[in-house]
């Protein structure tokens, strides 16, 4: 298994097959996508039309049934879309670094460069989880799916930096919680450096679990 696990997970094509009937890359399924990105950063879901999407791409609303199979089905293939294009961005930004620190140090960095983008808006992610929770069962697996994926990738770059595997679940679920933080402080706020500040705290907690592992290396061989 990679960093992330979502872009090679079977089930998120199983996920985005059940209501598109037939997946294309044309001209006007990317003008749908393109202007479902838009639409649903500023305005959610539930409050965007199939009209709206339609004569915002200016193309025919038979094309997003012929494209998604109906607007779930734009939904969930925006939504998994999304989810490769983020994780795909990264990786890139994890392997521009080699020092374990460093790698862990790039998502937080990715999240202040993510913050700072004109048309930043929030988390789609946690937006969809919010509307469809209860509703649309696919769609909220897929926005719980990828924070699954996210903590997957801290944890394995927690591990790097030498965290023991007992201690770095917990670990990269705290710094999951830091990350979300900082989504909410730049969207609400508009702290677009609540990242910045995430990693401070991140540090922290890294520290003390690296001195916490150091002390019982220390432990066991004194008692040797």
């Amino acid at each position: 298994m990679g960093l992330f696990y979502t872009i090679s997970y079977e089930g998120l094509d199983v996920l985005q097959q059940k209501t598109r009937r037939k997946r294309s890359r044309t001209d006007s399924r990317t003008a749908l996508l393109t202007t479902a990105r838009s639409l649903f950063a500023r305005s959610g879901f539930h409050q965007v039309s199939v009209d709206e999407i339609a004569d915002n791409a200016h193309v025919a609303k038979t094309a997003i049934y012929y494209h998604f199979g109906n607007k779930e089905g734009l939904v969930i293939d925006f939504l998994g879309e999304r989810i490769e294009r983020l994780e795909a961005s990264l990786i890139e930004a994890v392997n521009a670094h080699t020092e374990p620190r460093a790698r862990l140090k790039a998502v937080f960095d990715w999240h202040t460069a993510w913050f700072r983008e004109p048309d930043f808006a929030g988390c789609v992610f946690s937006r969809a989880s919010e509307e469809y929770k209860g509703k649309q069962d696919e769609i909220a697996e897929l926005s719980r799916l990828q924070k699954r994926s996210l903590r997957h990738a801290v944890r394995t770059l927690v591990e790097g930096a030498g965290v023991p595997k007992d201690r770095s679940d917990a670990l990269a679920h705290c710094m999951i919680y830091l990350l979300d933080g900082a989504v909410v402080s730049a969207n609400v706020l508009d702290e677009k450096d609540a990242a910045d500040r995430a990693w401070d705290a991140a540090m922290g907690l890294l520290d003390n679990e690296l001195a916490r592992r150091d002390g019982a290396r220390k432990n066991r061989d004194d008692q040797r």
